[in-house]
């Protein structure tokens, strides 16, 4: 996305400014019911100078006060008058502040933590102001959380956070109330994003440092942990990451050097690192609170952890590769937190976990069968809230441990999963299944339930149950035993049922809907309902199936979806008022239904052979159809008849009966009158419908703005309306796709519509011409919008129509087009708005035009798989806003552009595999170059010296495979830029060494070698200290050296956070 320019937003009116404070101050518009506090009120506005931010942190201020003398003190406060010179912060800000309690003062100060525009997560928060002692005992004896959602509340109620607009569970700071943050903390907070310290910072009274985390955190970065001796928290940020994020490398300098001597320490999070262990040290950090290190590489913890008395917070979220939790873990007494979510490679738990009575989270528990922790291990830990997974309850082999109730009494539990093993199936393990499931009722008002693999016959009576009903999400999979389903119907908050895999369910009866409910409705408040893989259910007996009742059920379920239920026949229920979308799959013998659907939005059809919706009615609100796998649909108009004009998407896929859409020979199915239904359509994709030969030609779609056809064996005319015929039109379309349709020759004469921005064309291989009104000719003054055209494996197409393409292209790519003339003169004359030039495997491109030189927006040049290519144009290229430049195997490519050192916008050039390149253009590289991959380039013998790569002051990463006949890199007379951040090198058969010129680039973070089968030596001096990644592959004569704690070079490389030796087989 094009950056854009600042937008300056006015102050509010005083009006609006003085409804704004007094909503947040009073709850109302005005000061109604308060006019003693009107005048101060308004003065106070006056202060605010139309801020809204000022205005509503002034209000939560004053939101509790309602004494006048309060108020006259905050209009006549001395800070108002505080001199502006070196003090940014606002005084209404600093005046919300300098009135807050002390304990949210401190609170808030330590947010300073936090960088701008970074939203952090309530609850982590809270853990974070727990673990450092801001959080204090009420005379009510509340539990540490919620008097910290409390405080947090109070902040937030006076605008100094802001909850986030896109995830309604995090919240930021706006950045004048982070400038005040770190205002206020001063010395005490301290954030460090890679930048040099201010001058001025004293470390030795840093208390709270945090960082963002970098993809290699080498030593160097954390020296300054040696001078914070008092410090109390270290928080790699973000504290919460996707889980596709990238991996993070530290240093084991700063593990096993740094952090134990940080013996003040009470949080530390180094969540999102590669860290495979910690060191035993980690012991002697006897104040640690809080300890985080999710999303990590642990496999183990050491026993040492033991001696972390006061730890109350353990987080291993996402470590998937932790096998197990030492034993000593039972010492943790203060213990309230153990994350253990998407841990699947524990796979046991330490005995006595039951000793850690203070337990509020407990995201995983496994029971086992011989020894280790048992399912009585929960009874005791009462405090236990948020959701918790019991694993392995097939273990549970002892009936007289399934006695009592374990979870009854936690009343703070929201969710619970239960989950019994694959084995449980087993008809032994089946019997003990039912005692053991009573035993684990939970409270009355859990919210959530989740039961996988059960291998019971039966569910307990309390799931179903009247006191189950405060449950609103309910998801059984895999329960294969199980006969039947329990009462859900009687739920009154239930929101979400999923029900998968349960094979012995051959019926959905009355007692599933609740039968003995006389006056209410089944499922009141239903939502969401899912089944899949039910490979024996058959039917299900509606309610309102017996002809004396109306219909009752489902009232307001918005999303249906059945999934792979093969052997079901029965209709679906008659009429679902508030149904949005219906996605049926894998049903091939579900009946025909005659259904009202007022609300239905969005229709999925999948390999369901008798399922069309034909029947369906009062389709009043359809938006979107797909239809896919249903081969028994031979023609359109059975189903458009009943579809009404809102439908705006249509997609028929796979649909091998389809002949037609709806003109039968020549005969018309539906009259025009009654094409209302498509009346509205914007996009039609229509794929691999086998029998499908034409279109109908009648302008049918007046709306349609994407058509997309593809995989048309026997297709070999496109309709005639998508072509502009004459001055008159009706066709809007914006983007054409036409691929795989191997029969189809030529387009339908006329020119393409003056809408059309998008043009796909691909495998077509006997399509001999492209559309004439495709090209624009000189003196022609239609307007054309195309911009992307795309010919991809269209072998038969010999040129391109008369004329030139439209000056509105952007984009243009040629993919094996093996007798198509790519480029040329005539087609490219002068165009000012392409800036995306992509042809490949194009044999008959043999020179480059000298139109390419008027290119002036053109950014982006690739060129691939030429193999006749042999010359760019003669004269100099002068391409201004040429940002790309990726040449690859053009086996007679002889030069690179002349003067290519003008192009000064190219940042990243590419060559690779053109073997009758000899040398580089005389006057060096271009400029500003930021990256330089030179690939297999054979007959590149010249000296890299020669390659003035240290004019190239901007350069970052550095690729060189195969080519210069290399013994030591760089050599002596080898200049290379200090800014390169990345080196790659490989297939340098006569390099032996790394030299200690590698010390003279202070940017340096990633050093591959690979496949140099000579190389023996690494610089004695060592490497550079930034270095993060030193990656040595098949590099046979180093590999044994640099071993680690055995080889010779191990001492110079250890502490780079990331190495990597790797043989040819892979192994390490």
């Amino acid at each position: 996305m094009a950056p854009c320019g600042t937008y300056h937003l006015r102050e509010l009116a005083d009006k609006d400014c003085l409804s704004l404070f007094t909503r947040h101050a009073l709850g109302g518009s005005d000061f109604e019911g308060h006019p003693n506090l009107k005048p101060f009120g308004e003065e106070i506005v006056k202060k605010c100078s139309g801020l809204p931010l000022a205005a509503k942190t002034l209000g939560g201020l004053l939101r509790t006060k309602r004494n006048p003398d309060e108020w006259e003190d905050i209009m006549n406060s001395k800070i108002w008058d505080l001199p502006e010179k070196g003090n940014s912060i606002l005084p209404a800000l600093l005046l919300s502040y300098h009135h807050l309690p002390s304990h949210l003062k401190r609170c808030f100060s330590y947010c300073a933590i936090f960088p701008k525009d970074y939203e952090f997560d309530k609850e982590e928060l809270i853990r974070l102001w727990k673990a450092e002692g801001f959080l204090h005992h009420t005379k009510r004896k509340k539990q540490m959380e919620d008097i910290g959602i409390e405080y947090f509340r109070d902040l937030w109620s006076r605008s100094f956070f802001q909850q986030s607009t896109i995830n309604k569970n995090r919240y930021a700071m706006h950045d004048l109330i982070n400038d005040l943050a770190q205002f206020v903390s001063k010395e005490i907070c301290f954030f460090n994003n890679g930048d040099k310290l201010n001058d001025g910072v004293k470390l030795e009274s840093s208390r709270h440092f945090s960082f963002l985390r970098h993809q290699y955190d080498v030593s160097k970065r954390f020296e300054m942990l040696s001078q914070m001796t008092s410090l109390r928290t270290l928080v790699a940020l973000p504290i919460h990451m996707l889980p596709m994020a990238a991996s993070s490398f530290l240093s084991n300098t700063v593990l096993q050097q740094f952090v134990p001597k940080l013996g003040c320490l009470r949080v530390l999070s180094l969540n999102g690192y590669c860290i495979d262990e910690l060191p035993h040290r980690i012991g002697d950090l006897i104040h640690l609170r809080y300890l985080n290190l999710s999303r990590t590489s642990i496999k183990s913890l050491p026993e040492s952890v033991g001696s972390l008395l006061n730890l109350q917070t353990l987080i291993l979220h996402g470590c998937k590769n932790l096998t197990k939790l030492p034993q000593a873990i039972e010492n943790l007494i203060d213990l309230c937190v153990l994350d253990l979510t998407d841990t699947h490679s524990l796979k046991e738990m330490p005995m006595q976990i039951g000793n850690l009575k203070n337990l509020k989270v407990l995201s995983k528990f496994i029971v086992q069968r011989d020894s280790g922790s048992g399912i009585k291990e929960l009874k005791g830990l009462s405090h236990l809230r948020k959701e918790i997974s019991i694993i392995g309850l097939e273990n549970v082999v002892d009936t007289g441990e399934a006695r009592d109730y374990v979870l009854k009494d936690k009343k703070k539990l929201e969710g619970l999963d239960l989950q019994w093993g694959h084995e449980s199936f087993d008809h032994r393990d089946g019997e003990n299944g039912l005692p053991v499931f009573n035993m684990l009722q939970p409270h009355q008002d859990i919210n959530k339930v989740r039961v996988a693999c059960y291998g019971g016959t039966k569910f307990p009576s309390w799931l179903g149950g009247s006191s189950m009903a405060n449950i609103a999400d309910i998801n059984l999979s895999n329960c294969r035993n199980v006969m039947s389903l329990p009462a859900l119907g009687r739920l009154p908050s239930l929101k979400k049922l999923s029900i998968t895999g349960m094979n012995g369910v051959k019926r959905l009866d009355f007692e599933f809907f609740g039968d003995n409910l006389p006056s209410s409705k089944p499922f009141p408040v239903l939502e969401v309902l899912q089944f899949q893989n039910m490979s024996n259910w058959e039917y299900w007996c509606y309610p309102n199936n017996r002809p004396d009742e109306e219909d009752r059920e489902f009232p307001n379920l918005r999303e249906l979806m059945i999934h792979n239920c093969p052997k079901l026949y029965q209709k679906l229920p008659r009429y679902l008022p508030s149904l949005v979308k219906l996605n049926i799959k894998g049903c091939p013998n579900m009946a025909y239904s005659v259904m009202s659907l007022p609300s239905l939005l969005d229709l999925s059809i999948e390999d369901c052979n008798k399922m069309v919706p034909r029947s369906m009615v009062d389709l009043t609100s359809l938006t979107t159809l797909r239809i896919k796998r249903v081969p028994d649909l031979t023609c359109l108009p059975n189903v458009f008849e009943q579809f009404p004009g809102a439908l705006k998407h249509l997609i028929l896929s796979n649909c091998i009966g389809l002949t037609a859409l709806w003109q039968k020979g020549n005969e018309l199915e539906l009259e025009p009158n009654e094409l209302h239904c498509l009346a509205s359509l914007e996009h039609l994709r229509i794929e691999s419908c086998s029998e499908l030969v034409s279109f109908p030609e009648i302008g049918f779609c007046p709306k349609l703005k994407r058509l997309q056809l593809r995989d048309f064996p026997r297709l070999k005319n496109l309709p005639c309306w998508i072509m502009k015929q004459g001055e008159l039109t009706d066709c809007l379309i914006e983007d054409l796709e036409i691929e795989e349709c191997p029969s189809l020759t030529s387009f339908p004469r006329g020119r393409l519509p003056s809408t059309l921005k998008r043009l796909k064309i691909q495998d077509c291989i006997c399509l001999c011409s492209l559309p004439d009104g495709l090209m624009q000719a000189d003196n022609n003054k239609n307007t054309f919008c195309l911009e992307n055209l795309e010919i991809i494996s269209c072998p038969s197409l010999v040129r391109f129509p008369h004329g030139r393409l439209p000056t509105s292209l952007k984009m243009l790519k040629i993919w094996e087009c093996l007798q198509l003339e790519p480029l040329s003169d005539r087609i490219l004359p002068n165009n000012a708005s392409l800036e995306y030039i992509d042809i490949w495997n194009c044999p008959t491109l043999i020179n480059l035009p000298d139109s390419l030189n008027n290119l002036k927006c053109l950014m982006e040049l690739i060129i691939s798989n030429c193999q006749y290519l042999k010359y760019f144009p003669e004269i100099d290229l002068f391409l201004p806003n040429l940002r790309t430049l990726n040449i690859s195997n053009c086996a007679n490519l002889k030069s690179l552009p002349h003067q290519i050192l003008n192009l000064t916008s190219l940042l990243y050039l590419t060559i690779c595999d053109c073997p009758c390149i000899v040398s580089f253009p005389k006057g060096g590289l271009p400029p500003n170059l930021l990256s330089l991959e030179i690939w297999d380039c054979e007959q590149l013998k010249e000296p890299i010296s020669n390659w003035n790569l240290h004019t190239s002051t901007s350069l970052k990463d550095l690729s060189i495979v195969g080519g210069p006949d290399l013994v030591s890199f760089p050599d002596e007379k080898c200049l290379l830029p200090t800014t390169l951040v990345s080196i790659y090198i490989a297939k340098l058969n006569n390099l032996e060494s790394l030299s200690i010129g590698l010390l003279n680039l202070p940017s340096l973070e990633e050093l591959e070698v690979v496949d140099c089968p000579k190389l023996r030596s690494l610089p004695r001096e060592g490497l550079p200290t930034t270095l993060g990644r030193l990656c040595i592959s098949n590099c046979s004569l180093l590999k044994d050296q640099c071993s680690r704690e055995k080889g010779e070079y191990w001492p110079l490389i250890a502490s780079i956070p990331c190495v990597e030796i790797q043989s040819t087989d892979g192994s390490e």
